[in-house]
């Protein structure tokens, strides 16, 4: 027997215990995971969009007053918050891992690895009103000004 070697019993009791306890800790990852949810609502309150640690929406809520605003605009607004509430998902997931991984920075960042890539932070919104809906062009001319063209009378 190699005495560097040690019980060969021993060792693969070993790695049989460091192979049960990774699978155990895959399980609390998979587990934390699935609990993840994030939430984000508009500012007026009007539209609420949840999303799952996938980034997958599970519950859009509109009220009354989300209703009345325009379809670009409301849809707009669901798109954005639907962002930001994707954004989150890297913090969130770095929060619901840290009591499964403690310390194991190797396995937070290989658990971690891709979700602010597959999920950044949404452009910062700058507060503009609502374009006013322009009427539309009825005139007989298709685009020209008859008045300012030099052909002459």
């Amino acid at each position: 027997m190699n005495p560097t070697m040690g019980d060969p019993d021993a060792l693969m009791r070993k790695w049989d215990e460091e192979i049960q306890a990774k699978l155990k800790q895959a399980d609390q990852i998979s587990q934390a995971a699935r609990e993840v949810r994030v939430t984000q609502r508009s500012k007026d309150g009007s539209v609420s969009v949840t999303v799952d640690s996938g980034g997958n929406v599970t519950a859009l809520d509109l009220t009354d007053a989300a209703l009345r605003k325009q379809p670009a605009q409301l849809s707009a607004e669901i798109l954005g918050i639907m962002r930001s509430a994707q954004a989150q998902i890297a913090t969130r997931m770095q929060e619901a891992m840290a009591p499964v991984l403690g310390d194991d920075s190797a396995t937070m960042n290989a658990v971690m690895g891709g979700f602010q890539e597959k999920f950044p932070q949404p452009p910062q919104e700058t507060e503009q009103p609502p374009k006013a809906p322009q009427p539309p062009n009825d005139d007989d001319f298709q685009g020209h000004n008859w008045a300012r063209e030099q052909k002459g009378w």
